[in-house]
């Protein structure tokens, strides 16, 4: 058969959509003009330590500075708002991994500099209780991909959640930082034993989850904890 018409009929079969309103694109892009418009990319002027958006005349946010979080640096690609919700939640709850990789390739082209160093990936844990209930861990799935693509080392079970924690969506942060304590476990020190970790997570909201981890990841030895995460709320 000749490659041409090989590939439109694979084109036809198997055509490229966008990865939020799943409308046919061409195969060079990943959203629809529409939805790149919506998509709130976080591109402006954002804290250098917790990622969030500030105004253009300050470096560091107020919060950091009065209470700096554990780890060196946290960078997310979007906004989790309402444009991005559906695209987050059918990746996390729905199973509905066909953009997976299209959102780690995201991840990694977006913020390539935070690889650079580094010598381990990791995934924010799930209990096995939500595990087994959910089926998989979407922080280690994107973890998994970011390791090929930046040639690091991936280690999905160098933390564990040894404590069944409650969701922490509605929770305030508070009761987000209470909710997490004594939640996480280092299983094997020597994996991260004065290395830089990447720590990766789907969504952070009010940065609670990382600040735990990142702790528990330094305290037994790693040298520095950066933070990468799909999305964040802003």
């Amino acid at each position: 058969m000749n490659l041409l018409l090989l590939k439109k009929a694979t084109d036809l079969i198997f055509p490229n959509v966008c990865v939020s309103c799943e409308r046919i694109i061409d195969k060079s892009y990943d959203l629809c003009s529409e939805c790149n418009k919506k998509i709130n990319f976080l591109t402006k002027h954002y804290c250098n330590v917790c990622g969030v958006v500030i105004p253009d005349n300050i470096y560091t946010c107020g919060k950091c500075i009065s209470n700096p979080p554990p780890f060196k640096v946290l960078r997310s690609v979007f906004a989790y708002d309402e444009h991005s919700k559906n695209m987050i939640i059918n990746f996390k709850f729905f199973d509905n991994l066909n953009y997976m990789k299209v959102y780690a390739k995201c991840m990694y082209k977006a913020n390539k500099d935070m690889f650079q160093n580094a010598e381990v990936i990791i995934p924010i844990p799930l209990h096995k209780i939500r595990l087994f209930k959910r089926k998989y861990n979407q922080a280690a799935l994107l973890a998994k991909e970011l390791s090929k693509l930046s040639h690091l080392s991936y280690t999905p079970f160098a933390i564990k959640r040894i404590r069944h924690t409650v969701p922490q969506a509605g929770l305030s942060l508070k009761r987000r930082e209470k909710n997490l304590r004594k939640a996480f476990k280092i299983s094997n020190s020597e994996i991260i034993k004065n290395k830089i970790v990447i720590l990766v997570d789907d969504v952070v909201t009010t940065g609670a989850t990382a600040r735990s981890c990142s702790q528990e990841i330094l305290n037994s030895g790693a040298r520095e904890v950066r933070v990468l995460s799909l999305a964040r709320t802003i």
